[in-house]
């Protein structure tokens, strides 16, 4: 018996289908309007048909009727007519319908059997990629992409009354009405800018921004401990600077508002170690994700957070930096500018996919060096225009003793600033807060914290309480 599975297959198409809907178009010009935006010209399978489709749309928008003469005088001029069929194929799909009140059935058979076809030659690109001894885990984004996108492409907006628009604006007022809280988005602990931003809301980009050594890694960090253990949130952070070891050390001096310095001394006393094992459980408990993965792009990041998300749930991304992410569209002349413009857009999409925010640190250039006023602004972004653009948020940690401030001498911390430089939807301003190295921990003032619990009794997920006990400060001092 022959092997069904070497036999040669016929690409899934019906010709009835696509002679139907272009005849309805003929008959039409009402069918064209609504077929147009919606089909493209691959969409049809007879390259026949793809032809005329196209001479269909080169009528279209030149606002030229579209009919037997008008399609075959553009095909004619394109030295195309005999190709199609000649003047006789051209006549014949105009009476091919009796009326065209059927196109949209005609239209759901054509772009069905055309989603099969993309799915077919994207899986064949993997399957061709797999022989080749490529990188797995390239193959393997590659082809989560691939399948994404044509996922994507069937997913069109149409225009809508704003009755529909207006109705649901009002029953989101009333409802924040009588719960103030009913549309917070994830806060991240730092209270004043918890009140600008109501929390970050789901399908947002927000952007970190900072020269090199001022504190990006840190404030995500920061962020990420605080969303975990006070408001219970699932947080993924993708470090393509650190390993997850300098990553982790970062959490626990951070959490446990424990000395770097101790911990890389080797510190021997018995009561930063219990502090250090409490720190441990409770990181252990909480629902905290960190991929170490170096040279990632996008589709990776979105393929990762999809099964997070799955399996566990998923409510805020960190990615740790933009300008060390790998694009999947690298220009053919090399210009980083598109690259990035590419990686921003891609992570506004993921971010909307996966219906949470995305926070992606970033560089900045020289230039706020060269001014004497050092407060960074948003044409200071490395690479920037696409990044400013797709971003609903963008923050700066501005360093103000290089302003030439004097520190308010509270405490022995540092006074730094927190720029809100774009919010989309709310309002900008700064935010005073104050870095303290040795625990590489950002607070606004007076609010630096320990997470504190009994650590018998943790779950996963557990909602932890921050405590400022200041007598704490005593276990940090040196043997």
């Amino acid at each position: 018996m022959a092997n069904v599975s070497k036999m040669p297959r016929i690409m899934p198409y019906s010709l009835e289908a696509e002679q139907s809907l272009l005849g309805c178009m003929f008959l039409s010009s009402a069918v064209s309007v609504d077929i147009i935006p919606i089909v493209s010209v691959r969409d049809f399978y007879s390259t026949a048909h793809q032809k005329i489709y196209q001479a269909m749309l080169d009528n279209y928008y030149k606002d030229v009727a579209i009919d037997y003469v008008t399609v075959t005088k553009v095909l004619e001029d394109k030295g195309e007519l005999e190709e199609v069929g000649g003047l006789s194929y051209v006549a014949e799909l105009t009476n091919y319908v009796p009326s065209a009140a059927n196109y949209m059935s005609y239209y759901e058979i054509v772009h069905s059997d055309s989603m099969l076809r993309q799915i077919i030659e994207a899986c064949q690109e993997v399957i061709n990629s797999a022989f080749e001894r490529k990188d797995s885990a390239e193959v393997l984004a590659a082809a989560e992409k691939a399948i994404f996108d044509i996922g994507q492409s069937r997913r069109r907006g149409d225009l809508e009354h704003i009755k529909k628009g207006v109705n649901e604006a009002l029953d989101l007022m009333e409802k924040i009405s009588i719960d103030p809280n009913s549309n917070t988005g994830v806060k991240v602990g730092f209270p004043t800018l918890d009140k600008y931003t109501n929390g970050f809301k789901p399908g947002e980009l927000i952007i970190i921004a900072a020269r090199p050594g001022i504190g990006k890694t840190t404030l995500a960090v920061n962020f990420a401990v605080n969303s975990a253990l006070k408001y219970g949130k699932t947080i993924a952070m993708f470090d393509l600077e650190m390993s997850m070891l300098q990553v982790a050390q970062r959490f626990i001096c951070s959490t446990g508002r424990v000395a770097m310095d101790y911990v890389k001394g080797g510190t021997k006393d018995q009561t930063v170690w219990d502090t250090l094992i409490e720190t441990k459980k409770i990181l252990e408990n909480s629902n905290i994700y960190v991929d170490d993965t170096t040279n990632i792009s996008p589709a990776d990041i979105l393929g990762k957070c999809r099964k997070l998300k799955a399996k566990y749930g998923l409510d805020m991304v960190i990615i740790d930096y933009l300008q060390l992410m790998k694009s999947e569209r690298p220009t053919k002349d090399g210009n980083r500018q598109q690259e990035v413009a590419n990686l921003t857009r891609d992570l506004k999409l993921a971010a909307r996919e996966l219906g949470v925010p995305i926070i992606l640190l970033s560089q900045l250039n020289r230039e706020s060096e060269k001014r004497t006023n050092k407060t960074p602004q948003l044409s200071d972004l490395r690479e920037s225009g696409s990044i400013e653009q797709d971003a609903d948020i963008v923050m700066f940690i501005a360093d103000i003793q290089a302003e030439g401030v004097q520190p308010d001498g509270g405490d022995d911390a540092l006074d730094y600033s927190l720029v809100i430089a774009k919010h989309r939807n709310g309002a900008r301003g700064t935010i005073p807060i104050k870095w303290k190295s040795e625990f590489t921990q950002f607070y606004e003032n007076g609010k630096d914290t320990r997470f504190t619990k009994n650590t018998s009794k943790v779950q996963k997920g557990t909602v932890l309480t921050p405590t400022t006990d200041s007598d704490i400060d005593d276990i940090f001092k040196e043997d």
